[in-house]
C-alpha cells in the first residue's frame, strides 16, 4: 500500500479533499470490474502511483519552507570536516529566490535535496526498467482492456500528483526537514512495491490452477485498504516561522561588492578540482568518475566490435562531457553562494548581505576580528581577474566544520581586496580604541 501525504485545507474544522485524490482508486476499482487479471494491473496501477507521489515528495522538498534554525545547528555535518559535496555552500544559505511565479519562493539551501531528489530518481528509473525486464505478464499490453486502463491510470495518476503538489505548494508549507523522512520512506517504497508485482507474475507463469478470482478478491481488498488509509491521512504538517537574521536599521559606512567574473572562474575551478585536501573523496571521485566512463567505453567498443580509435573517441567525448557537468554544477553553486554578496561596514560590525536572496547571511561584531588578510590563489582569486579572497580570523566563530566556518570568515572575490582589508583592519583597530573608553 502506498504511503503519501494527503495536504488538506481546513475551514471552520471541516477537512476539504479533491475528488481527485481518489482517482487511481477509481481506475483500480475499475481494473477489478473488467480485467481478468485484476491483481496484477492494480499493483502495476499502484506502483506507478507510488513512483509518481515519490516524485513530488522530493519536489516539494525544494519547494518546502526555509529552515526554522539558524545553520550550523540544522543540518549537521555530513563527515568529519564537515560538508565536503558539490553544493556545500548551499547548506549555510539563508533567504529565499523565486525562478518563476507559479512556485513559491524557494530557498536556496533546499536545493542540495532537490539534487539528491534526481539522484533519487535515476535509481528508481534503474530499478523499474530492471523489473519490467524480467516480468512476464500473463496477458498483452497492447490490447483491450489492458491499454485503455493502464491508459487511464496514467492519467489519474498525473492528475492526482499534481493537485497534491499544487495544495502543497498552496498551503502552510512545512520545512524540508520535516518532508525528509516521509520521501526518504516513499522512495525505499517504489523498491518494495516491486516485489509483489514480481511475486504475482512467478504466480500467474508457474500455477497449475487459474488463481484469478482469488487475486480479484485480493485487489479488492487491496483498494479498499488503501482508500481508508488515504481518508485517515487528515493532517498536514503545521510550519514554523523561518529564521532571518535582522537588518541594522543605520547606514552602512561602506560597502564591499564581489567580483562576478572571479566567482564563476572559480566555481568552474571547483567544479572540477574543489578547494579540499588532495586526500578526501570528493576529489578522487571526480577523477574516478572520468576513468570508470573512458574505461566501460572501451570495454563497450570490444564487446560491439568496434575499433580502438572509435572507442577511445566515445570514451573521450563521454569524458568531455561529464568534465563539462563539472563545471557548469561549479559555476552554478559559486553563482548562488557567492554572486550577489554584498559586504556591509558599519561602526561596529561587518553583515555580509545576499542582494539576490534579500537576505544576510551572517554578521561579525568588529570586536571579534583578530586579524584580516587577503589570499590569492587558483580558487580564492582566479587566474584573470584583479579579485581576491579577504580572510577574518574570528574570535566568536564556535563550528570547527566546513562549510559553517569558512563561509562566515570569508569575504569572496572582492572587487578591491587590499582596500577592503585595510578598512577592515582600520574599523578593527579604531574599535579597539573605542572600547575602554566606553566603559
Amino acid at each position: 500500500m502506498t504511503a503519501s501525504l494527503i495536504t488538506n485545507t481546513k475551514m471552520d474544522g471541516t477537512v476539504l479533499r479533491h475528488p481527485g485524490v481518489f482517482a487511481v482508486d477509481l481506475v483500480a476499482l475499475l481494473a477489478v470490474l473488467v480485467h481478468p487479471f485484476s491483481l496484477y494491473v492494480v499493483l502495476v496501477l499502484y506502483w506507478g502511483d507510488l513512483i509518481g507521489g515519490t516524485v513530488r515528495q522530493f519536489c516539494q522538498l525544494v519547494v518546502a519552507a526555509p529552515r526554522v534554525e539558524y545553520s550550523p545547528t540544522e543540518p549537521p555535518a555530513i563527515a568529519l570536516n564537515g560538508d565536503t559535496g558539490p553544493f556545500r555552500f548551499f547548506t549555510p544559505k539563508l533567504g529565499t529566490l523565486q525562478p518563476v511565479a507559479w512556485l513559491p519562493p524557494i530557498a536556496v539551501s533546499n536545493l542540495k535535496l532537490g539534487v539528491l531528489g534526481c539522484l533519487a530518481a535515476s535509481l528508481t528509473a534503474l530499478g523499474v526498467v530492471l523489473t519490467s525486464t524480467f516480468l512476464d505478464p500473463p496477458f498483452v499490453i497492447a490490447l483491450w482492456p489492458t491499454i485503455g486502463i493502464l491508459a487511464a491510470g496514467g492519467l489519474a495518476i498525473s492528475v492526482k500528483q499534481g493537485l497534491l503538489f499544487r495544495q502543497f505548494v498552496n498551503s502552510n508549507r512545512p520545512p524540508a526537514k520535516t518532508l525528509l523522512r516521509l520521501s526518504l520512506i516513499c522512495w525505499i517504497g517504489t523498491f518494495l512495491l516491486a516485489l509483489p508485482v514480481v511475486a504475482v507474475d512467478t504466480v500467474y507463469g508457474g500455477a497449475n490452477f487459474d488463481p484469478s478470482l482469488g487475486f480479484s478478491a485480493i485487489a479488492a481488498v487491496l483498494i479498499m485498504g488503501r482508500v481508508a488509509y488515504e481518508l485517515h491521512q487528515d493532517t498536514s504538517p503545521s510550519r514554523m516561522d523561518s529564521f532571518q537574521l535582522s537588518e541594522p536599521t543605520k547606514q552602512p559606512i561602506e560597502r564591499f561588492s564581489t567580483n562576478r567574473r572571479a566567482v564563476r572562474i572559480g566555481g568552474a575551478i571547483d567544479g572540477v578540482v574543489p578547494r579540499l585536501a588532495p586526500d578526501r573523496f570528493p576529489i578522487w571521485a571526480r577523477f574516478a568518475s572520468v576513468f570508470f566512463v573512458v574505461s566501460m567505453a572501451f570495454v563497450a567498443g570490444v564487446i560491439l566490435d568496434q575499433s580502438v580509435a572509435a572507442s577511445i573517441a566515445v570514451g573521450g567525448a563521454l569524458a568531455v562531457v561529464l568534465v563539462s557537468s563539472f563545471v557548469l554544477t561549479g559555476i552554478v553553486h559559486f553563482e548562488l553562494a557567492f554572486g550577489s554578496m554584498e559586504y556591509r561596514l558599519y561602526d561596529d560590525e561587518l553583515v555580509a548581505y545576499d542582494a539576490q536572496l534579500n537576505a544576510i547571511q551572517w554578521q561579525v561584531p568588529l570586536n571579534s576580528i583578530q586579524t584580516v588578510s587577503v589570499e590569492r590563489g587558483l580558487w580564492s582569486g582566479p587566474p584573470g581577474t584583479d579579485a581576491a579572497t579577504v580572510m577574518l580570523n574570528r574570535t566568536d566563530l564556535t563550528v570547527e566544520q566546513s562549510p559553517y566556518r569558512f563561509y562566515r570568515q570569508t569575504l569572496m572575490c572582492v572587487e578591491t581586496p587590499e582596500h577592503t582589508a585595510d578598512r577592515l583592519r582600520q574599523a578593527t583597530t579604531q574599535r579597539e580604541r573605542l572600547e575602554p573608553t566606553t566603559l
